[in-house]
């Protein structure tokens, strides 16, 4: 792609060197006439517009210290305080669906133990029944060597002040 500045450079044979000046940390680009016969064949052509000088100055911001601003410190306080109670806010508003979702595991966990508790009752209920059978009774017995007891070691107890009232019948 051909510009302006290559074009002229090209007709006219010019050659382009570089010179730095280092004290004072600028940089110069200057064009240099060239002898027909002196130029290398295998050298690059030169960039467009690579004679344009530039002027660059280096800064040191070392030094520089921001001026206070007495109204940022408050802008900032009052961001963290509303970012603080918007937090707090959020953290209200999320507590009842986090106390319900504690609260259904407590009822769970009650569900499950009652039901642990009923069969456990069932079972209980079970061996007492098993136990007060009158084949079992009478198998303890004989187990143990008890004999049965005569009508005179038997006695019934009436209620005082009942209605219903049994009656000795010898």
């Amino acid at each position: 792609m051909a510009s302006l500045a290559h074009s002229f450079f090209k007709s006219e044979g010019r050659k382009i060197s570089r010179e730095a000046e280092t004290g004072s940390g600028m940089r110069t680009v200057r064009v240099a006439d060239s002898e027909p016969g002196t130029q290398d064949p295998y050298q690059l052509r030169p960039l467009p517009n690579e004679d344009v000088y530039l002027f660059l100055k280096s800064f040191d911001n070392a030094g520089v210290v921001r001026q206070a601003d007495p109204a940022a410190r408050r802008v900032a306080w009052k961001t963290i305080g509303a970012a603080g109670v918007a937090a707090a806010f959020l953290v209200v508003m999320l507590l009842p669906g986090a106390y319900r979702l504690l609260a259904g595991y407590q009822i769970d966990r009650l569900k499950q133990s009652r039901e642990q508790a009923v069969k456990e009752l069932r079972t209980l209920e079970y061996e007492e029944e098993f136990q007060r059978r009158m084949p079992r009774m009478n198998e303890l017995a004989k187990s143990k060597e008890f004999a049965p007891p005569t009508r005179d070691q038997v006695e019934f107890v009436q209620p005082k002040d009942s209605v219903a009232q049994l009656q000795n019948t010898r």
